[in-house]
């Protein structure tokens, strides 16, 4: 092999080698640029569930109301019925005279 065949391949082989990290690096930067994307992505993803779940808490507390209107509605007409009760005892003519 003569000194100028050696070169020759010598510098063909830097210049694949050089081809293949250029390639490499720029693979790792779209690698680290798709990540960091994902991670903003991810974060606003975040954020946005976090406020859906604060608009949301009144939904998931109105099990709460309506059991407290069942309750409320129970009371009210155990109070009509003795309110009825004691109506009807004073309309009623007395009998002891």
């Amino acid at each position: 092999m003569t000194k100028k065949r050696f070169l020759t391949y010598w510098y063909t082989g830097m210049g694949i080698a050089t081809a293949v990290v250029a390639v490499v690096a720029a693979l790792v930067l779209t690698i680290i640029a798709t990540a960091q994307s994902i991670l903003s992505l991810a974060k606003h993803a975040l954020k946005t569930a976090d406020e859906i779940v604060t608009t949301t808490q009144p939904i998931w507390e109105l099990e709460h109301t309506n059991s407290t209107a069942d309750q409320l509605l129970t009371e009210a007409q155990a109070i009509e019925r003795h309110a009825t009760l004691v109506a009807e005892t004073l309309e009623k003519p007395s009998t002891a005279q």
